[in-house]
């Protein structure tokens, strides 16, 4: 394979690898002792999907753009932020509800984000062969691509069932944030 093909699949697995790592920081916001307190933002803090303002009006942290996939609120669990939840005017049953949403679908995004780890990780041990498997690795990023695509689905699936657990003033409120 010729030196400039062989540096083209290399930054595109480099890509596929950073696009992969923005996926479901909720997970990283873990509960009770070794994990971050609730409502911390998980993975550096909330981020809005627009680069927009803050909840209390600020402006976004450093480094809040836009990601891939769907996106209903800032990533983690925002539901748990006080001062977040009162601008939305979340009671408290309603949290509730959406934390039992969230550890209901736990499991299953973490399996997912696992798997596509695992094969983020097969793919970039393809591409830094020192002659690559153009066939092997294209096929990589197929099923890398596969995994990014469950992971979002499951993702969305619970986005969406927190969704259902908000009023529709709450979810104006919301959007109004982003």
């Amino acid at each position: 394979m010729p030196r400039t093909q062989r540096t083209l699949l290399r930054a595109l697995v480099a890509a596929l690898c950073l696009a992969g790592a923005m996926v479901v920081p909720a997970l990283a916001q873990g509960r009770g002792p070794g994990g971050p307190p609730p409502g911390g933002g998980g993975m550096g803090g909330p981020q809005y999907s627009n680069g927009g303002p803050g909840p209390e009006g600020g402006p976004p942290p450093p480094g809040a753009q836009g990601r891939p996939g769907f996106q209903f609120g800032p990533p983690g669990r925002w539901w748990d932020d006080r001062g977040f939840a009162r601008s939305l005017k979340l009671r408290a049953d309603q949290q509730t509800r959406m934390d039992a949403i969230f550890e209901q679908n736990r499991p299953a995004l973490s399996a997912r984000l696992q798997t596509l780890q695992q094969v983020e990780s097969q793919m970039a041990a393809l591409a830094a062969s020192p002659q690559p498997d153009e066939a092997a690795l294209l096929a990589q990023i197929d099923r890398v691509a596969q995994a990014r695509a469950e992971l979002e689905k499951a993702n969305t699936h619970m986005l969406l069932q927190i969704r259902k657990e908000m009023d529709p003033d709450q979810i104006a409120r919301l959007e109004s944030h982003r």
